[in-house]
């Protein structure tokens, strides 16, 4: 096997997250844009699939600014509303509260959460799903069309360089996972298992001499090794797909969202089973741009992921930052040629106020989703988008690219 086949892209940026705060990946991309490092390819997951969605419909900076602080995008973000008192019975609200508890509980008996989840059965994790999620989405069968129609209109009235900016558009690959019943023939679990999902390019299946293979027995998932028997070792890769399904699927983290089903892989779930696939953006380009994160919480994502997904998501993290930089081909001593962790451990701190607000109604026994009005809303865009435009310019210029 040649060791140094060429791989896929010259650059790659993972759009890891970022909840209600995803604007700042957008900033990022527009930093790397005006540093001639545009990427080639980004990789989206949860928060951060719908900033890539974003890049897809307006890949030319300007346009993207538009776009983000647009009234049909504040519409999306405004669909995504709180479960309102009358869709819920009080025994269900208390029910979702005794259940936090009890995955905060589990997750301090070491050893015990994976035990605990081989006894549950397809059928008893999806109704806990559907059920607990405290957000819904508004009209979800035509929740992204505005964003589409605006990017159309915007693009076909642009300037004469708009086919030249719509070239330069990065790819785009999406992480998600779903709840996966296996055959009766399949070795690995007669049960039920979580199966990380990769929806690629199309362009990708058919490219030859590639470091990334994507033959779904080629590919093992990384959150497999913290939760063997819980999350099967293959990827599921899919090159035919729908952005708006996909998006939606990335999104619907455990207890925020509930599963949205998609034809031909069933029940889908979020894309935090592999939430920065460094591994993935080191096979799929010779440059990589990720970013740094905080640790999850102690009460509530880090039991919930564990729960569901049966692994600490903070050593899966700290398994991220120390992942190595990437091996320099000998044929080439570019220093552009290496993986780049852009800081943004800090964006929950130097974004307070500029994002969605979460508040616990304890009387009504839920969690409230607060929007701005619109005018506040594009401020927080703006913010966000300042934040990573400059944190990424601050590093390119630092580190001489």
């Amino acid at each position: 096997m040649n060791n140094e086949r060429i791989k896929p892209y010259e650059r790659v940026q993972l759009f890891s997250g970022g909840g209600s705060r995803f604007g700042y990946y957008l900033g990022s991309y527009a930093a790397l844009a005006a540093h001639d490092l545009t990427p080639d390819i980004i990789v989206g997951t949860c928060g951060g699939s719908l900033s890539a969605y974003l890049v897809h419909l307006a890949p030319d900076p300007k346009h993207l600014q538009e776009l983000m602080s647009s009234r049909e995008l504040y519409r999306v973000i405004t669909a995504i509303r709180h479960v309102a008192p009358e869709e819920a019975s009080r025994r269900l609200k208390l029910r979702y509260m005794t259940s936090a508890l009890k995955r905060w509980r589990l997750s301090k008996l070491r050893g015990n959460g994976q035990r605990q989840q081989q006894t549950d059965s397809y059928e008893r994790l999806l109704n806990e799903l559907q059920q607990l999620a405290m957000f819904r989405i508004d009209n979800e069968a035509e929740w992204l069309d505005e964003l589409s129609q605006f990017a159309t209109s915007n693009n076909n009235n642009g300037s004469n360089d708009n086919s030249a900016a719509h070239k330069a558009s990065p790819e785009i690959a999406i992480i998600a996972s779903r709840l996966y019943q296996a055959p009766a023939d399949d070795s690995f679990n007669t049960t039920l298992t979580l199966q990380e999902l990769l929806f690629v390019p199309p362009r990708l299946a058919n490219l030859q001499n590639s470091v990334l293979s994507l033959a779904d027995e080629q590919m093992t998932s990384p959150a497999h090794t913290f939760a063997n028997g819980r999350i099967h070792p293959s990827v599921k890769v899919q090159t035919q797909w729908d952005f708006v399904s996909v998006v939606r699927a990335s999104m619907a983290d455990m207890y925020y969202l509930p599963p949205t089903y998609i034809t031909e892989l069933g029940w889908c779930l979020g894309g935090v089973i592999n939430l920065t696939p460094i591994e993935l953006a080191c096979q799929l380009a010779e440059t990589v741009f990720a970013e740094t994160k905080a640790g999850y919480d102690s009460w509530l994502a880090a039991p919930a992921i564990q729960r569901v997904f049966g692994f600490d998501p903070n050593e899966r993290l700290a398994q991220v930052h120390g992942y190595q930089s990437i091996k320099e081909p000998s044929h080439t001593t570019s220093k552009n040629r290496q993986l780049h962790w852009l800081p943004f451990t800090d964006n929950a701190q130097q974004l307070i106020g500029q994002n969605v607000q979460k508040r616990f109604n304890l009387k009504q026994m839920t969690v409230e989703l607060i929007h701005s009005d619109y005018d506040r809303f594009v401020q927080q865009m703006q913010a966000q988008w300042q934040y990573g435009y400059q944190r990424t310019t601050d590093y390119i210029q630092q580190h001489g690219l």
